[in-house]
């Protein structure tokens, strides 16, 4: 009974998103590249301090090397994913702007 509510409350989500003008999803897509280029910068920029706080985090055996290990190839990854996601995005919309 549940699924069944919860899918037509889908149904219906998806109804309302294809009846949006196409000039609002535009907007909604340029305002998420935006977001995706600002985090994977923001990323970028934290990595030194990061690592640096990492470092001292292990020194004073509050996490492991394995654990320091992960975040900052978490930080190493994602980073430049977002910053380039954001940038795709942003010339798909314009790109679709376009036509």
């Amino acid at each position: 009974m549940k699924l069944v509510a919860i899918l037509s409350g889908l149904v219906r989500t998806v109804r309302v998103v294809a009846e949006l003008s196409p000039r609002l999803l535009d907007q909604m897509g340029v305002a998420a590249a935006i977001l995706l280029t600002v985090l994977g910068v923001v990323m970028h920029w934290h990595l030194p301090r990061q690592q640096m706080s990492m470092e001292e985090r292990v020194k004073d055996g509050k996490i492991s090397e394995d654990q320091a290990r992960r975040e900052i190839r978490f930080y190493t990854r994602c980073a430049p994913i977002a910053t380039l996601l954001g940038v795709v995005v942003l010339m798909f919309v314009l790109f679709d702007l376009s036509q």
